[in-house]
């Protein structure tokens, strides 16, 4: 009976602290959507995107709401967020894990990502798992180990970028493995089971590719992301100018139209990328130029690198643009969630209702605040020789870094990337603060 008491009470304070992560959804009038929301509706399997995001919210079609995808996100969320604060930080106070909520909820753009129906809260999600996964083992129960190893294993899936991210994540780590050798001061890293979730989510990608394309791929046209950096940063328009009299690309017949943006070749409909197949008719030539560019001019591209990747640190914003127009979200809207649909569109994102320029100068100056308590509470962190919070600061920045070069090579750099993990500074300036106090 106690035990069931005890369950019941870890449930209710998981929905409520759902409820309050929610809250950017509720005051919407509708869970927040993005034009690329309608790709992860339906069993689609688009060659450019992972469709394992699109199984985690396929229930919702059954239940014709996406309101249950809201609270599953703050749900996972929320005691993920209660597990760092226990292990990391001990706080186990219900009041300090509902003050962090809270303030996290009036002050960060969390729920901003928890009530937005894309795979992006399940930036953060991987990130805190793998963490704990592999610094905090002796701290968690069986259930929690296995859970955690679960959670990363479905975040790892949901967005063709986590993996690199993962993997990305864990060679830093075992470098520092390496360094730290038999050091017993350190928390020594456990990558077994962190690896083998990453490595099963990378063979399922795979595997899911196969069943659909009959080839062993991790992203069937994931060369076209490479292409539009490429020819937004210039080697390879540089590239096509020199060497379209020879090979007589299609893409020379649009040398002059190639745009400085990646978004801007990729997706209009007059794009010359779309004029010549787009992503599965120019998947032969579009890989070839991507190849012979890098190889003719690395210098060129390696000097983008930087560059982009300080653009998009410094990108982190939240913004809900109206989908009204976009048919792409529309249609898959009004064909699974006919009953809801009315409150999409007089949603105050669809009715352009929602003013975050004020919230944008508040999540600025909290970021800010939060830079520099962290930078103040690493280095009392390091004087007591508290070293698993202070790693655990000191992974988050390297991982955001590491994130931004990744998002900032593939992609435009956008305020979406960033915003989608920032939250973590601020969570984790919180939770050091509040440790030390306690």
């Amino acid at each position: 009976m106690g035990r069931n008491l005890t369950i019941l009470k870890a449930l209710c304070i998981y929905f409520t602290a759902a409820i309050l992560l929610s809250g950017a959804a509720f005051y919407n009038g509708y869970p927040l959507i993005y034009p690329d929301t309608g790709g992860y509706i339906g069993l689609q399997n688009l060659s450019f995107r992972s469709s394992f995001y699109n199984l985690f919210i396929y229930p919702s079609l059954q239940l014709h709401s996406l309101w249950p995808v809201v609270l599953m996100q703050s749900l996972i969320v929320a005691h993920l967020l209660r597990l760092i604060l226990r292990v990391v930080f001990k706080l186990t106070s219900l009041i300090l894990y509902f003050i962090t909520i809270s303030l996290l909820c009036l002050l960060t753009s969390l729920p901003w990502v928890t009530g937005f129906i894309m795979p992006d809260i399940f930036t953060g999600v991987m990130i805190l798992s793998l963490f704990l996964l592999i610094f905090c083992r002796e701290n968690l129960g069986f259930g929690e180990k296995i859970y955690l190893f679960l959670l990363t294993l479905l975040s790892s899936t949901v967005h063709l970028t986590h993996i690199p991210l993962a993997i990305g994540i864990i060679g830093i780590i075992w470098f520092f493995r390496v360094m730290i050798k038999n050091d017993k001061r350190l928390p020594t890293p456990h990558l077994f089971s962190a690896s083998m979730a990453v490595f099963l989510a990378f063979a399922l990608i795979i595997a899911n590719n196969y069943r659909t394309y009959g080839v062993f791929t991790f992203s069937q046209n994931g060369y076209a992301f490479i292409l539009a950096r490429l020819v937004a940063d210039g080697p390879a328009v540089k590239y096509l100018k020199e060497f379209c009299p020879q090979r007589n690309y299609k893409l020379c017949a649009y040398i002059n139209e190639l745009p400085s943006n990646s978004d801007k070749f990729l997706w209009p409909k007059d794009s010359p990328f779309r004029k010549v197949g787009w992503f599965d008719g120019y998947q032969k030539e579009g890989e070839k130029i991507v190849r012979e560019t890098v190889l003719s001019y690395p210098l060129d591209v390696a000097k983008q690198i930087p560059k982009n990747t300080f653009l998009q640190l410094k990108r982190f914003l939240t913004s809900t643009p109206s989908c009204l127009d976009e048919t792409y979200i529309n249609h898959p809207l009004q064909f699974y969630f006919s009953s809801e649909y009315k409150a999409y569109e007089n949603s105050k994102q669809s009715q352009k209702q929602l003013n975050l320029k004020v919230l944008n100068y508040l999540h600025l100056a909290v970021v800010g605040i939060s830079l520099m308590i962290a930078g103040i509470v690493l280095l009392i962190f390091l004087k007591r020789s508290k070293y698993l919070p202070a790693l655990c600061l000191l992974f988050i920045g390297v991982v955001y870094l590491l994130h931004a070069l990744l998002t900032g090579c593939l992609s435009e750099p956008d305020h979406r990337y960033g915003n989608r993990i920032i939250w973590l500074l601020p969570f984790l300036s919180m939770a050091s603060l509040m440790h030390i106090i306690n």
